[in-house]
């Protein structure tokens, strides 16, 4: 697995340190690729077993070593390092990762002690050198990515010299050296990746690289430095095309001095696809837990799409889990909501918002599915986040807040507890032009999306909500008990009359329209004369004593 997370790399290994019966100068270096500090407690390292971390922080952009013996670590090589009990690394490789305390697996490596991956006669297994990643952005799964490492710590250990970066930069690259001398290469045979250079390198002698398809007509294309030569000669070529390449020095084929390199497709690593649920963690700051991982989500689209140029909007899956989902263009999607979608991007966040950025992707999987939600709650907190909610018996703390002049505007609402909420008219919603706004006098429910605006750690504050449109504003009538009838509106929509047919006797009505003013009210009429009354949406209560019903017409 490439580090497809974009969280933790590992990056070094001392599988096979140079002493005698005992391991204790093994250990895996990881590198932080995020911009902030990850606390590992509770990460789990893994090999033929788990190993729980039971502490330790990595800095941003840091590395860090693990160890089963931090004490030997640290007489020996001058480094701290984090324990990590009871792990033993096989000489002749194995497959070791990283998984974060929700079971998301950041990194894995199935390391080796043959080619591609660093050797014996390369210096590590045993001869001194741990084996490095040459290049953070390579593969690291793929051995040939990998070199002995040669930065000599200045440390003997069983008369051999110990070779490293301990929770350091590595000092390794990936060039690809072929050592041309006494009618040999050395490595005569190679695998490289599309795009990589071999440099042959010619130490003494009369030779010369003939891989041309006038010798080798199988080849997918010619290389070579022309004549044989004695001169201390360097000659470079970049392979493009995939496939097995045969070459030789022409003086000394006779003697068997001939190579390979077979070049191969540099494969993507796969991203994994993971429940929202898994990635959607935060930690004691309120920073994702997951910052930086790239993967797959799937989701329903909830709410309006708040960045018309591109993608903005919530995702919520069957099992209610949300996040955001943030990019700069569209990617030919057009926002639709109930769509399922599929995404490839990078767990993020904006001012404590957790939120799929940088999307690569974007897939419908089906259209005009069931909106999850909204689900009823009485605040504002972390768990509302991304979600479809609404909230009952709201009434706004202060009328003027209300602008309904097409721009972006907060307006604030007193639930039940006395509690301000922070509603959060977005430019792009219907509900910035609507210009008289919701009654203030009136009490509402408010659906929407729950959101967060928070610009100073801890992230736990500044939460809001987002209606989307106009009819997110429900009118609340009562706390009432509900009156057990049924009832029949006719005809509806209305024109000049509406009759109320009920199977209950009724003692009184209230009409209201839409934004919660009282239109009419009085002892219950089975038939209300609404000719004078505007096209729209209408609310009757109709009550029996203490008990309620609301229904609704048109107008």
């Amino acid at each position: 697995v490439f580090s497809v997370s974009g969280q933790l790399t590992i990056t070094e290994i001392s599988y096979n340190p140079p002493e005698s019966g005992t391991d204790s100068l093994e250990y895996i270096e990881l590198y932080n690729e995020t911009e902030e500090e990850i606390d590992l407690t509770n990460y789990v390292i893994s090999d033929n077993g788990d190993h729980t971390i039971a502490g330790g922080t990595i800095a941003a952009n840091g590395y860090a070593i693990l160890a089963i013996n931090p004490g030997a670590i640290m007489t020996v090589l001058g480094v701290e390092a984090i324990e990590i009990a009871d792990i033993a690394l096989s000489n002749g490789g194995e497959s070791i990762s990283i998984s974060n305390p929700n079971g998301l697996l950041l990194d894995e490596v199935a390391f080796d002690d043959n080619p591609p991956w660093p050797t014996f006669e390369d210096g590590t297994d045993g001869s001194g050198a741990t084996i490095e990643l040459c290049d953070l952005e390579s593969d690291n799964s793929d051995g040939s990515n990998w070199r002995a490492a040669t930065n000599d710590l200045g440390v003997m250990v069983d008369g051999k010299a110990f070779l490293g970066t301990p929770a350091a930069e590595n000092t390794v690259n990936c060039e690809i050296i072929v050592e041309v001398s006494s009618n040999i290469f050395t490595p005569a045979d190679i695998t490289i990746n599309v795009g990589e250079t071999v440099t042959w390198v010619n130490t003494g002698g009369f030779h010369n690289v003939n891989g041309t398809t006038d010798t080798y007509p199988d080849n997918p294309e010619s290389f070579g430095n022309g004549a044989a030569s004695g001169d201390l000669w360097t000659y470079e070529f970049t392979f493009t095309i995939p496939g097995v390449y045969d070459y030789q020095c022409d003086p000394h084929v006779g003697f068997g001095m001939v190579g390979t390199v077979t070049v191969e497709e540099e494969q993507e690593p796969e991203i994994p696809l993971y429940d929202i649920g898994l990635v959607n963690t935060i930690n004691e700051d309120g920073f994702p837990d997951s910052s930086g991982v790239l993967c797959r989500v799937e989701g329903i689209v909830h709410g309006a799409n708040l960045n018309p140029a591109g993608l903005q909007f919530a995702l919520i899956d069957e099992t209610e889990d949300a996040m955001g989902v943030f990019n700069g263009t569209n990617l030919g999607y057009v926002h639709t909501e109930g769509d399922k979608i599929r995404v490839t991007g990078r767990v993020s966040h904006f001012n404590g918002l957790l939120q799929m950025v940088e999307i690569s992707a974007l897939e419908v999987i089906s259209a005009g599915n069931n909106l999850i939600g909204p689900e009823i709650v009485t605040e504002l907190n972390e768990s509302t986040e991304s979600r479809l909610i609404s909230i009952q018996g709201l009434v706004m703390a202060d009328p003027s807040d209300w602008e309904g002049d097409g721009g972006d505007f907060n307006v604030r609402f007193v639930n039940s507890g006395n509690d301000t909420l922070t509603v959060r008219i977005d430019r792009d919603t219907e509900l910035s032009t609507w210009e008289e706004g919701p009654d203030p006098t009136a009490a509402w429910n408010i659906t929407g999306i729950g959101g967060q605006f928070d610009q100073n750690a801890p992230l736990f504050d500044g939460y809001q909500m987002f209606p989307r449109y106009i009819t997110d504003f429900d009118l609340f009538t009562s706390t009432k008990d509900e009156l057990e009838a049924k009832i029949n509106l006719y005809p509806n929509p209305a024109t000049n009359v509406i009759n109320i047919m009920s199977d209950t006797q009724l003692e009184g009505y209230t009409l209201y329209n839409r934004m919660g003013k009282i239109m009419s009210k009085g002892v219950f009429k089975a038939m209300l004369d609404v000719r004078e009354l505007p096209s729209g949406i209408y609310i009757i209560v109709l009550t029996k004593g203490e008990k309620q019903k609301v229904v609704r017409f048109v107008k």
